[in-house]
């Protein structure tokens, strides 16, 4: 009995030590597993924490001679504008059949006449006249000489008697005289009743109709002459001292003003004109100093076959054409032309070296459009950075990705 007992007893202690060695057993191999796909697993590659580069344009440098341009604007004008107006009174009898505003007519031409009868009048009366008074003036210069030689050789004549024919004498050369003023006059005055175009002429204004009555002093047509323009264009007074070019041999001791301009080469271009057609003028003169803007206002002129049209299809430059001019100035020498971007408004450039950002301060002399003229802080052969960059860090890596192109190119 107690055997039995002791045999039901131990039991569940077998079965509970059975299921202990088990679980142990469920973890070994679970552990063992997992240790085998750990070694199983690859590592992650490490990263590179390498620099990162910045992407720029840059140029190759070196120094050349420029000559600077002043550029300006302004209207192309017909140097010569006549305001015609008749120099004697009258009746318009007869009008050139293109006095029209825009024609053009030949020089000599008669653009409109007035009605000379009244002139004609007075040439044929004064003349009967004239031939009056030129018989009365010789019967009268006939009985002075008579008086006289009575008067010295018989003393027959008086002293006052000869007087009076002298007085008569005189009176009638007087009155000769003034009809042939009156007939050059009224010559005058029947040429002046056809008025003549001075030269080949554009007609820019007319108030003027045939049967019209006009005065001397009444301007009635208004002429341009085409066969020289000019285009005044005011420079910023700093241009003006700084690049205009004056001949220093050439200089007038009796004026201060500005005698000793030297008259170069100028380029016009219409600005409504994409095409790149220019003209080529000349500097004429200094106009005037303008205290208010500050400017100096000069004369740029061009003759008629430089503004004559260069092709069919192009237009010819003609007055009230507004243009860019382009005046060559002083040379400058040993400098560096840099795309305007690349210099900052501190007047700074960047640089490579070594494929670094290094910032460097230039000397810019002039800015030109999109170029900018540097004589210091760089020198032949540094690349200079053509890119627009906003507050770069110093010594950052560069790539300068037209690097190829140059290289194929060369």
């Amino acid at each position: 009995m107690e055997s039995n007992a002791i045999i039901k007893s131990s039991r569940p202690a077998m079965g509970l030590l059975t299921s202990i060695i088990i679980c142990i057993l469920v973890l070994l191999v679970g552990v063992a597993g997992m240790v085998m796909l750990i070694r199983l697993k690859k590592p992650p590659a490490e990263a590179a924490n390498g620099e990162r580069s910045l992407r720029v344009e840059a140029i190759q440098i070196k120094k050349e001679n420029f000559q600077v341009v002043i550029t300006g604007h302004g209207e192309v004008k017909a140097l010569t504008v006549v305001p015609i107006a008749p120099e004697v009174s009258g009746r318009i009898v007869d009008i050139h059949p293109r006095l029209k505003i825009g024609e053009i007519i030949p020089k000599g031409e008669v653009l409109f006449k007035i009605d000379p009868k009244d002139y004609l009048t007075i040439l044929k009366t004064n003349r009967k006249r004239l031939k009056i008074l030129k018989r009365s003036h010789e019967l009268a210069k006939k009985e002075y000489q008579r008086f006289l030689v009575l008067f010295k050789k018989n003393n027959v004549a008086t002293l006052s008697g000869l007087e009076a024919a002298e007085k008569k004498m005189l009176a009638a050369a007087d009155q000769e005289n003034q009809i042939i003023q009156v007939l050059e006059t009224a010559e005058n005055n029947l040429e002046r009743c056809e008025v003549i175009a001075p030269f080949n002429a554009r007609i820019k204004s007319v108030s003027l109709e045939k049967g019209q009555y006009v005065t001397p002093g009444q301007n009635v047509v208004t002429l341009a002459d085409d066969s020289v323009l000019e285009i005044q264009v005011p420079i910023d007074s700093r241009d003006a001292r700084k690049w205009l070019r004056f001949n220093k041999d050439e200089t007038n001791g009796n004026t201060t003003w500005f005698s000793n301009l030297e008259q170069v080469s100028c380029k016009i271009r219409w600005t409504e004109n994409n095409n790149g057609q220019t003209w080529d003028g000349h500097l004429h003169r200094i106009i005037k100093f303008d205290q208010q803007t500050r400017t100096l206002i000069v004369a740029v002129r061009l003759d008629t076959e430089t503004a004559l049209k260069k092709s069919p299809r192009s237009m010819p430059l003609v007055e009230g054409m507004f243009c860019s001019v382009q005046i060559a100035g002083r040379t400058l020498y040993n400098v560096f032309r840099l795309p305007r971007q690349a210099v900052s408004f501190e007047n700074t450039v960047h640089i490579t070296v070594k494929d670094r950002l290094k910032t460097v301060q230039v000397n810019v002399v002039r800015v030109d459009g999109e170029n900018a003229y540097v004589a210091g802080g760089i020198k032949t052969g540094d690349m200079v950075v053509t890119t627009r960059l906003i507050d770069p860090l110093e010594n950052t890596l560069l790539e300068i990705t037209n690097r190829s192109q140059k290289e194929n190119k060369s």
